[in-house]
């Protein structure tokens, strides 16, 4: 087989090769260089070289006294900006940052004549200005000269930073698992959460901001390391930076966008930090927390780094999300329960209250009556048990008579009402608005219903009602007066805790309710 060569060979026919670095090694000027010329090289070393520089995987050889550095293409990317200025140095300076490692691996290869073999090998490199966190698989091998002596070192390996971190991550993610399917309190959870992960990346803070104006609403810090003052906390960073947070985008503050580098220094600055990451968590395309992580020491966000932190609040989120929901469910259950109590209590009390009559009257008295209880809860529910307003019941139940030849006023603030006082009211606005159709001022054309209302003190509700007929008024001015007076006054005073006074003018019925208020919205919060 070997008849197939081409015969025109010398002692330099080794770097005849096309590669890149055969032809950077042609062209080096190895005059007074201490590895002498090519030709002069030993044939140890000449064979070995050849070999590496026909091989596709990264592959050095370090030479001489000093272990002089050679290398193929595949290995030249490893150096990163050092090469190609590294050809021909010292491994002690090309290495300078990782020395205090390699350095005893060498020695250890060379002194026992063994090869040594190193698997997912932290190195702290500094190839781009910021110490790295990078592993590598490699293995140092003796080269022997024609005496037995060793010459140098071969060296082929690769890097598995991305193989070790990912490795790292999938444990994370493992443990935040356990953590989650403990099922602590949702603050225990969150900050155990951040910790794991800011131990994990090795960073000196981890917080996330949430709520109106984004503050910071969980921080963990690493041992010895202050926690954010109070304007780096409650204060949002740089517009421009935080805009585009808010539009979704990932901020890596690392010094290696040199567009922002004079905001990046600022916003560090303030943040009393080297370099700082931060993701957004989008719902429904809206932004509605954000993580940040905080390193007191120069580094590169990398993409694996990224993803590690993307993928720790998309689990906590998804999870807060899902206790809420859970919060939520328990919450709506109980007042379901509550509400279905309070409507029973109020139908008991009507038939209760009910006076005995010809059944089909007492019938129609009794549908009546619950089928406006009926239609105040569809309006709750229609809301989706969200409060209502005072107007939205007066609308609801004045709305048959609007516009035709009657005239309603209505008058006053808006007032939110809970869910409870939405259904008692309801029903005493049903009683009001039904006798004055039948006896008062709904009655005929040229009625007259005045409802006044007033928040006093921002603590109690007033309304006013005022009815005036255009017709002389006899009687007591209300249907089924003993019914309808004590269902009045249960839902005013019992329901609500008010008073009810009610008197009949020569010219129909004023009402006063007077009853303790609440903002309803506090119940929907």
């Amino acid at each position: 087989m070997l008849r197939h060569q081409s015969p025109n060979f010398d002692r330099t026919s080794f770097l005849s090769g096309p590669s890149e670095m055969a032809g950077r090694i042609r062209g080096f000027d190895w005059s007074g260089h201490p590895l002498g010329t090519p030709e002069e090289w030993p044939s140890a070393l000449r064979s070995a070289l050849g070999i590496a520089l026909d091989s596709a995987f990264p592959t050095c050889i370090y030479w001489g006294s000093e272990l002089r550095l050679l290398y193929n293409d595949a290995w030249s990317s490893i150096p990163g900006p050092r090469h190609p200025g590294c050809l021909g140095e010292p491994a002690a300076e090309v290495w300078s940052d990782i020395w205090h490692i390699i350095e005893p691996q060498f020695t250890q290869a060379i002194s026992s004549g063994q090869g040594v073999y190193l698997r997912d090998q932290m190195l702290p490199m500094r190839r781009f200005g910021v110490e790295e966190e990078t592993y590598w698989t490699y293995n140092f091998t003796p080269i022997r000269l024609d005496d037995g002596s060793i010459g140098g070192i071969f060296n082929s390996g690769q890097e598995t930073t991305a193989d070790v971190l990912q490795r790292g991550k999938a444990h994370l993610l493992l443990e935040l698992s356990d953590l989650f399917r403990t099922a602590p309190p949702m603050e225990e959870l969150r900050d155990r959460a951040l910790s794991l992960l800011g131990e994990h990346l090795g960073a000196d803070r981890v917080g996330m901001r949430s709520g109106e104006g984004f503050p910071v609403i969980a921080l963990w810090c690493a041992p010895d390391v202050e926690t954010l003052g109070d304007q780096a906390a409650s204060a949002p960073i740089d517009a421009r930076i935080w805009h585009a947070l808010l539009d979704g985008h990932v901020m890596k503050l690392d010094g290696t966008d040199p567009a922002r580098a004079e905001t990046e220094r600022a916003v560090l600055h303030q943040l009393g930090v080297t370099s700082a990451l931060a993701l957004p968590w989008l719902d429904e395309g809206r932004t509605e927390a954000v993580i940040f992580v905080h390193s007191m020491r120069p580094r590169h966000w990398t993409d694996i780094e990224i993803q590690t932190v993307d993928d720790v609040l998309a689990r906590l989120m998804t999870l807060l999300e899902r206790a809420r929901a859970a919060e939520r469910q328990r919450l709506m259950n109980r007042e379901i329960n509550h509400r279905s109590r309070n409507l029973l209590s109020v139908v008991l009390a009507m038939v209760r209250l009910a006076r005995i009559e010809a059944p089909e009257m007492m019938r129609a008295k009794l549908m009546e009556r619950i089928s406006a209880l009926s239609r105040n809860n569809a309006l709750l529910s229609d809301h989706s048990w969200e409060p209502v307003t005072l107007n939205q019941l007066l609308d609801q139940e004045l709305g048959p008579y609007l516009g035709n030849e009657v005239n309603v006023s209505l008058d006053g603030p808006e007032v939110v009402l809970s869910s409870d006082a939405s259904q008692a009211m309801g029903m005493v606005l049903h009683e009001l608005v039904t006798n004055a159709a039948k006896h008062g001022a709904l009655k005929e054309a040229g009625g007259q219903l005045d409802v006044r209302w007033a928040l006093l003190d921002g603590a109690r509700l007033r309304i006013d009602w005022t009815e005036t007929c255009p017709f002389p008024v006899g009687g007591d001015g209300l249907e089924d007066a003993g019914f309808g007076s004590r269902l009045l006054h249960l839902m005013v005073e019992r329901q609500m805790n008010g008073s009810l006074a009610m008197d009949l003018t020569p010219t129909g019925l004023a009402c006063v309710i007077d009853m303790p208020w609440t903002d309803g919205r506090d119940e929907a919060e």
